[in-house]
Order: C-alpha cells, then sequence, then structure tokens
C-alpha cells in the first residue's frame, strides 16, 4: 500500500496527488470534442493535451508530472501558481523495507531522479490563457539552475498522442550492414576515423535529447562537423578529399557581400551587414553551401532542404542561426513546437549526409533493408468508459521512476 500525507487545494483536479488514473469517459460527443483539439496546429503539444483533459474532465488547471535532480521532501508553491508534490518520502528512517514507496524513493535517490505531482489552476479556458500557463510552468521551473546544476523537466499528466515513443525493431540481418560500416571506418586513418565517429555522435546525442532546439541543433552540427573537417582539415591523401569544393574565390565573395547587402540593406541594415560578414567574409556558411552543392550535385533535394526551403519564412540554416544565437525563445513552447517540427527534417539531412559522404568517398553500399518502427499508446493515455477497464497501478512513483 502506497500511502502519504497530500496536500488539499480548493480548484478542481482530476487526480488525487501523486496519482494517475485512466482516463475515464462514456459520453462520446465529449470524447469528440476533447479529440478535435488533437488537429489545433496552431496550439503546442502541452497546449493540445491541457485542452483535451479539460474537456474531458472538467478539471480547473493543468496536471502535469516533473522530472528532476533536485529533492525537494516538502510541497511548494512556485511563482504563478505552480504546486510541486513529491512522490517519494521525505524520510525513510524508520519505514518498513517491504514499503513499496520505499522501495522506489531509495530508486530516485539512486539515480538522482525524482518524481513531482505538478498542477497549475487555469482560470479562464482560452488560448491565450492555457499558453501562458504552458509557459508560467516553464518560467517557474528554469530559475532552479541559477543554484546549480539542477533541472526541471515536466509533460502534462496525460500527453497528446502524437507524443508516443517510437520502437524499432532491429533484426540480426541489420547487424551485418552496421558491420560493415564498422569495418571501414577502422580501416581509415585516425584523423578520418575521428572526424566520421564525431559526427556520428553529434547525431547520437542528438536523438537522446527531448529538448528540439538541442536535438535540432545537434543534427546540424553532425553536419558541419563532417563537412568542416573534409574543407579544411583532411589530408590530402584521405579518401574524403574527393568531396572537397575549391577555395571562394574575391569575385564570389564580392558578388556574395553584394547580394547579402540588395536584399537587407533597405529593410534591415543591421542584419544585411551582419549576413555578408558572416555569409560572405568569415564564408562559413557559403563553404558549406558549396560542399552541398558538390556533395549533391546529382540529387539537388538535401540541398534545397537545408538551405531554400522555407516555413514560416525559415529554412532549416536560418533556424539553426536563431538556435545557435540564442533568438530562439527557449520558453516558448509554440516556438520550440515550431523547432520540433523542423528536427526530422534537420535528422533526415544529417543521416542522408554522412551515409553519402560513406557512399561516395569511401565506396559503402546504402543500407538496403527497411526497419520496423511501431508506435505505443499505453492505456492510462486512453479514455475507456469505466474506471473498472483500468486495474494497473495509479501511484505515479510506480509509474514513472
Amino acid at each position: 500500500m502506497l500511502e502519504q500525507k497530500m496536500p488539499s487545494i480548493t480548484t478542481r483536479k482530476y487526480n488525487s496527488w501523486c496519482e494517475k488514473r485512466a482516463l475515464v469517459c462514456a459520453d462520446q460527443d465529449k470524447i469528440r470534442r476533447a479529440t478535435a483539439f488533437f488537429t489545433r496546429h496552431n496550439l503546442a503539444p502541452s497546449e493540445r493535451a491541457t485542452f483535451y483533459i479539460h474537456e474531458l474532465t472538467n478539471c480547473e488547471g493543468l496536471e502535469f508530472v516533473a522530472f528532476s535532480n533536485t529533492e525537494l521532501r516538502n510541497t511548494i508553491l512556485l511563482p504563478y501558481g505552480v504546486v510541486l508534490v513529491p512522490c517519494f518520502l521525505s524520510d525513510i528512517d524508520g519505514q518498513s523495507a517491504q514499503n513499496p514507496l520505499v522501495q522506489l524513493t531509495m530508486k530516485m535517490v539512486g539515480e538522482s531522479r525524482f518524481i513531482y505531482d505538478g498542477w497549475i489552476p487555469i482560470q479562464t479556458w482560452d488560448e491565450q490563457n492555457v499558453r501562458k500557463a504552458v509557459r508560467n510552468i516553464d518560467e517557474a521551473l528554469s530559475v532552479f539552475c541559477l543554484r546549480g546544476r539542477t533541472f526541471f523537466d515536466w509533460e502534462p499528466k496525460y500527453p497528446a498522442p502524437d507524443e508516443s515513443t517510437s520502437i524499432y525493431k532491429f533484426e540480426s540481418r541489420h547487424f551485418q550492414e552496421l558491420e560493415e560500416i564498422t569495418r571501414i571506418l577502422d580501416s581509415l586513418g585516425q584523423g578520418d576515423r575521428n572526424a566520421l565517429y564525431r559526427s556520428l555522435a553529434w547525431l547520437s546525442q542528438g536523438l537522446r535529447l527531448n529538448e528540439p532546439a538541442a536535438r535540432f541543433f545537434f543534427s546540424i552540427l553532425a553536419i558541419e562537423s563532417l563537412a568542416t573537417y573534409i574543407e579544411e582539415k583532411a589530408q590530402d591523401d584521405s579518401p574524403l578529399v574527393v568531396l572537397r569544393t575549391r577555395p571562394f574565390t574575391e569575385a564570389e565573395r564580392e558578388k556574395c557581400i553584394e547580394d547579402c547587402l540588395l536584399e537587407n540593406l533597405q529593410d534591415n541594415p543591421t542584419e544585411a551587414i551582419r549576413r555578408a560578414y558572416f555569409d560572405c567574409v568569415v564564408s562559413i556558411t557559403q563553404q558549406l553551401k558549396r560542399h552541398f552543392r558538390h556533395v549533391f550535385q546529382s540529387d539537388p533535394e538535401l540541398f534545397t532542404l537545408l538551405f531554400e526551403q522555407k516555413v514560416e519564412g525559415k529554412s532549416l540554416y536560418d533556424l539553426r542561426h536563431d538556435v545557435a544565437h540564442g533568438s530562439a525563445d527557449a520558453l516558448s513552447e509554440v516556438q520550440r513546437e515550431r523547432i520540433q517540427q523542423r528536427v526530422w527534417d534537420a535528422e533526415k539531412v544529417a543521416r542522408r549526409y554522412i551515409l553519402t559522404v560513406f557512399e561516395t568517398a569511401l565506396g559503402a553500399q546504402p543500407f538496403s533493408k527497411g526497419i520496423k518502427a511501431a508506435l505505443w499508446l499505453g492505456i492510462q493515455n486512453s479514455v475507456v468508459s469505466s474506471e473498472d477497464m483500468y486495474q494497473g497501478p495509479t501511484h505515479m512513483a510506480v509509474l514513472y521512476s
């Protein structure tokens, strides 16, 4: 039996503290109205989830789960009415070792990952106030980082279905192709080998992260790190130099500066000068553009996707500058969602680029065997018509630790 004293609040929650019940609703009209929020692309995922749960349960706020390496032994009230309730025991001395919550508390301590039940009240249910509430959670939790290497991550207790986890099913036939890639890498000189593994590491690290801006930026770094090595550092006897382009000529540099000034000088002189310097004088961007044109000269789709295809006025590389130079708002879920929508494109370009380097410069064959991916959505994120249809655990320490 999981027992813990919990605080009381005046606004209506769907769950008791540190509880996550199945969503129960037998009213099909209400379910249809709630599900309609999933098609609202002007809303960020947490906003869609917030409206969805409110429509189903008539709760008066957003219930969320928070994860942190910070141990808060008591319930705390943060700015904007944000409440955090520890879903673990503040003191296990004298407690029975057979108590499941004692064991789960010890597990959280060992992993430095504590589970909290979160709540923020919402008085007016319109787009502006729901968006403000979601941002207020981020703002309230972000200040903890000032006290040390502390972090808080959070998600709605009932996330939108499109946030389900993908499961990739590797089979023995896939390992033969991966072994061939490893064999080729091991046959290279140390500099080439390190450059390729460094690029793979950036892409791999990005896939492990949850924050869209970090995932996006790491995918771009996977491209830039390898392209810069090939253009500037690879030895002349390296097989990678077949992908190297000729240097930027003075005439090309002057033409680049002229184009940047013509395009931006009238509307934004500061941006015109910045683009002219970084795109043409320092020429990191132009070097990467020339490199991509050369690598994908028979298939310009990847060049177009990275530099020219714009979504809401931004190409992938425009978005890269926003993230790298800090002009993207990390606390705006709307902006994070816009970046999230481009993450797959960035990962696609990075993966295709690395594979093309293997194929063109190193003679490796592209992967020929597909891999199956599946989505999993637990019953606790689905709607059931009766409470009896779910007989599993409801305590958040069990569900999330």
